[in-house]
């Protein structure tokens, strides 16, 4: 174990001090400048909200300006990549880091990408080496164009509700059908047991949220998986956003009482429009009633109340997300290499990893992802090492 523990702290500290040197043009008509987002001009600001409301695949509240501009003042490494053709601009990517480049707020962003006009074209390559960055790893990039040399393709979850609750419930499957009958079973048996069930939309109450993170952080525990709680900057974005009260960018949390005892929490980051379950959590004596399940369905009948349009579940489709999906979400995982030690040394751990697989199965990518997760939340070479120690044990227990 002293073995492994060295290892990875020689792991960890040899990603954290990569330098990468020179930019290659990319092109006399696309111009690339490096800015903070305080230096954003009002042009930019403006072209920044034109493309993230007509563009269908940026929907997600995570492109909107603010939430890069909220974390740009939580972090010191968070940029944009501004790309302008002729003087106007035509696309932005915000990311943190320099050499080893990370989607702005991971892994918090559960969406990322180009913020630009509906089907794009970019040389994503020439962008990140104009940029100053060695490789960019994502999890789960939008934009179609962003192929990358290793890559794992996924779907996402998003509930359309533009028609309502009714309208979207008749066009659900047999299959939806008989999972609500067996919500419904739940929801009189909690009835019985407990007490009826009592939702609270849009809850500013400091002690369902304390609540909320201790369900979580406890929940990390169980499963030996990474702590993103744990980084003092991204508690704050969550406690900040919970707090604004503004009509652009919020975190909006909803909950579901049986009676009087508290049994689920949603956290969800929201535009207005679009609701993203981000941080969600349950009381785990309660989990045969299924109140996760149950508060969806809550969310979902109220919908039109609130005013939300959709509902997006995130990544995967696995589990009880299927009975819910309605419009198709694509987006992809890995890393694009660009230029110097960064990509050479990505590059070689995607060959080693599709090597790996043979005969390991996912472990090795499961552990690259760990390590990409846990990166982006420790700044420090020995926060990484002790992290990803904990990791590695966890997979050999599990």
């Amino acid at each position: 174990m002293r073995n492994l523990k060295r290892f990875l702290t020689l792991f960890c500290y040899s990603l954290h001090h990569l330098s990468v040197k020179g930019l290659l043009d990319v092109g006399q008509s696309l111009d690339i400048q490096v800015k903070r987002a305080s230096e954003l001009s009002e042009t930019d600001r403006m072209a920044w909200a034109a493309f993230h409301v007509n563009n269908p695949q940026i929907y997600s509240p995570y492109f909107h300006l603010e939430y890069t501009a909220l974390i740009s003042e939580l972090r010191d490494d968070v940029f944009i990549a501004c790309l302008y053709e002729s003087g106007s601009p035509v696309g932005f990517l915000p990311y943190q880091g320099e050499r080893f480049a990370r989607p702005v707020g991971a892994p918090m962003t559960d969406y990322h990408g180009f913020i630009c006009k509906e089907n794009s074209q970019f040389d994503t390559v020439e962008v990140l080496k104009e940029a100053g960055i060695g490789a960019f790893h994502f999890s789960a990039i939008v934009n179609s164009q962003m192929d990358s040399q290793f890559q794992a393709k996924e779907d996402g979850v998003m509930l359309s509700l533009k028609n309502g609750a009714e309208a979207w419930r008749l066009e659900r499957d047999g299959s939806y059908r008989r999972h609500l009958k067996s919500n419904r079973r739940r929801i009189r048996k909690a009835s019985e047991d407990i007490g009826e069930p009592r939702f609270v939309w849009k809850s500013h109450d400091k002690n369902v949220f304390e609540q909320l993170i201790s369900w979580k952080k406890q929940k990390f525990a169980e499963t030996g998986k990474y702590d993103v709680l744990s980084a003092g900057w991204t508690m704050e974005l969550l406690e900040r956003l919970w707090a604004s009260h503004n009509d652009y960018l919020t975190c909006d949390m909803q909950a579901l009482y049986f009676g009087e005892r508290l049994a689920a929490i949603d956290l969800g980051l929201s535009d207005g429009t679009t609701f993203h379950s981000w941080i969600v959590a349950y009381d785990g004596e309660l989990h045969s009633y299924a109140p996760g399940i149950q508060l969806l369905e809550g969310l979902i009948d109220a919908s039109d109340s609130l005013a939300y349009k959709r509902i997006d579940l995130g990544v995967g489709t696995d589990g009880y997300k299927r009975h819910y999906a309605t419009d198709p979400v694509y987006v992809g995982s890995g890393f694009i290499a660009a230029q110097g030690p960064a990509a050479a040394l990505s590059n070689l751990y995607g060959k080693a990893e599709i090597f790996g697989q043979k005969a390991l199965g996912d472990a090795p990518g499961k552990l690259r992802r760990r390590y990409t997760q846990i990166a982006a939340c420790e700044d420090s070479v020995s926060g990484r090492a002790k992290a990803m120690l904990q990791a590695v044990k966890s997979s050999a227990c599990s």
